[in-house]
């Protein structure tokens, strides 16, 4: 299933381009890069949540055994609207990267509160790791001084962005992100139930879609790639294109 959704993002990635919906089908739409910029963040996901659940694997926690955490499988997450529908709700309707909540594991059979700190972490550098790589790919593509309308090259960028606020918010020590889980962790204190920790991400995410946070927000993620030499409106482009309608 994973190689399948690889297979698909990587064919909207060539279709984005060669811009084939106009210089092919000479239709006025871009609906290949949303496919791409879909797909890519689903295996962001999908990445996210194996990198946690074999880390805890690898320490001990036999719970995920066998399950679409494991195999690469998004569409079949034990705790498929948490892991999946809600990330993938918030990209759409935000514009924005935030990752749901982590899935439960079986706490007492990763022993060491340093491990089952850095297995809270998991998702958080991950997600860091991918924008990293993205962004290496993009500045490759793209050398300093340049400029590009390639569809697939802006939506790198935008997928490099998902993933850099999805690390920003993550560091929010709110129930259900990363950080709140892992310092938990650490410090061995009171970790929230499942439906705190979901309400949290959704908390969060209703918090940076208010107008004037978001204006915050976007204005301080955009100032980042400023740095790095990404001009804002190649992610005011990649917001177009994950919103085609």
């Amino acid at each position: 299933m994973f190689l399948l959704l690889v297979g698909v993002t990587a064919l909207a990635g060539w279709l984005s381009w060669t811009r084939a919906e106009e210089t092919t089908l000479g239709w006025d739409s871009a609906y290949a890069p949303f496919l791409f910029i879909l797909g890519g963040w689903i295996i962001c996901l999908t990445l996210q949540q194996y990198v946690r659940s074999l880390l805890a694997y690898r320490f001990g926690d036999r719970a995920l055994r066998g399950t679409g955490y494991l195999r690469l499988n998004p569409f079949a997450f034990r705790e498929l609207g948490a892991g999946l529908v809600l990330p993938v709700a918030y990209m759409l309707v935000g514009s924005f990267g935030l990752n749901g909540p982590a899935v439960h594991l079986d706490r007492s059979a990763v022993s060491g509160r340093g491990r089952r700190a850095l297995v809270a972490l998991g998702g958080l550098l991950t997600n860091a790791v991918l924008a990293a790589v993205l962004a290496a790919v993009v500045m490759l593509l793209v050398p300093e001084g340049s400029v590009t309308n390639n569809w697939a090259i802006v939506s790198l960028m935008f997928l490099c962005y998902l993933n850099v606020s999805a690390v920003l918010l993550n560091l929010l020590p709110v129930p259900g992100t990363d950080t709140f889980d892992a310092v938990a962790e650490g410090l061995d204190r009171w970790r929230p139930g499942r439906n705190a920790a979901i309400f949290g991400t959704v908390a969060i995410f209703a918090v940076v879609w208010c107008p004037p946070v978001n204006a915050v927000f976007m204005d301080g993620v955009f100032a980042l790639f400023t740095l790095v030499d990404v001009n804002e409106i190649y992610l005011n482009w990649g917001q177009t294109f994950a919103r085609p309608w």
